[in-house]
């Protein structure tokens, strides 16, 4: 069976997620909101993660570390009675690859979602 590694599970997340970024390349340059950034690199996209509760912290970080300065709300709520935590968040576009590599890196049993979406 052929193993499927985290870079290539995070591209195949960001395409099914998120089809309107980037529809031809799996992975979005991080840039600079101010770097003359377009009108489309600006709008915002929310999205849920979910992980065990222990590894909340570490979610928190790694959001942080990897584009704490973009990330615009962050609202965490408990699922299972507390045993897993959903964290919302909303990100500007150019953000979705970046963060989803990171966290896919860092907790590859983290769920990825939209809205309204069954998780």
């Amino acid at each position: 069976m052929k193993q499927i590694t985290w870079k290539a599970c995070s591209a195949l997340i960001h395409q099914c997620l998120f089809p309107q970024i980037m529809p031809g390349s799996s992975a979005a340059v991080m840039r600079h909101p101010n770097a003359n950034a377009s009108l489309s690199d600006t709008r915002e996209q929310t999205m849920l993660i979910t992980v065990d509760r222990a590894d909340v912290t570490h979610l928190r970080q790694v959001i942080m570390q990897s584009c704490g300065s973009s990330v615009n709300l962050m609202r965490l709520s408990p699922l299972d009675h507390a045993r897993r935590m959903q964290l919302r968040l909303s990100v500007p576009l150019f953000a979705i690859s970046t963060l989803i590599d990171a966290v896919m890196s860092a907790l590859p049993q983290a769920e990825f979602g939209l809205p309204g979406t069954a998780h």
